[in-house]
């Protein structure tokens, strides 16, 4: 993550402090977002002098609150990884992202065109960011032993024009809606418009997320 000390950063899920230990010596402040009540209270009992406490959960949590040029790091659970990968999306004060994911979710986040783990998550996160799998982590190393193995990606916003993301998650959670039908099946208003002519026939997995940017465009700016 290459901590300053002049960083914000926001801890998903900080558990009883592991990492909050070591980085809240190296940077300016530290939001730490735990549901646990007796993480929490544990979390407090450190007394740390820079880092803030929310007893919350991360999906209810107001990130708005957040500085611009925050650093966000995490274990994200399983169950609930993607929702707020999504969310995190959405905001666009953020300034890089560190991540661990269980591993077959961040292959999936990493996987090209015509992969079968391809899909809105992979188009989603490559179309707003530059994202890359930094080191996996074995499943041996935890206490108790995980069930699988994670790794860790790390993702940066990409600063060029992007399309509005509500409705471009929108029109990609359509064109997967029945990943095996042709988009002209999935997208049938668009392909009705005529919009669809060069891509009609493919599946959805089969379209680079570039591809879905021009669908995009010609969909809702003409």
């Amino acid at each position: 993550m290459q901590p300053d000390k002049n960083d914000t950063i926001l801890e998903i899920g900080p558990g009883d402090g592991a990492i909050t230990d070591k980085l809240s010596k190296k940077v300016g402040h530290i939001h730490a977002v735990e549901i646990d009540p007796l993480l929490v209270t544990e979390l407090r009992r450190k007394e740390y002098p820079n880092v803030t406490i929310h007893e919350y959960d991360i999906l209810e949590w107001d990130l708005s609150q957040l500085p611009e040029g925050v650093k966000i790091i995490g274990n994200l659970p399983y169950y609930i990884s993607s929702p707020i990968l999504f969310r995190l999306l959405e905001i666009k004060t953020w300034k890089r992202l560190v991540l661990m994911f269980q591993r077959e979710l961040a292959e999936r986040i990493v996987s090209k065109q015509g992969s079968k783990s391809y899909g809105r998550i992979s188009i989603m996160n490559q179309v707003y960011c530059d994202v890359k799998i930094e080191f996996s982590v074995s499943r041996n190393i935890f206490q108790p032993r995980s069930d699988v193995d994670s790794a860790v990606l790390s993702f940066f916003p990409k600063r060029t024009q992007m399309p509005d993301i509500l409705p471009f998650s929108a029109l990609i959670k359509q064109a997967f809606s029945q990943r095996r039908k042709k988009l002209k099946n999935n997208l049938s208003e668009a392909f009705q418009a005529g919009i669809l002519d060069k891509w009609e026939d493919m599946r959805p997995e089969e379209i680079s997320p570039q591809e879905f940017i021009q669908i995009y465009n010609m969909i809702y700016l003409g």
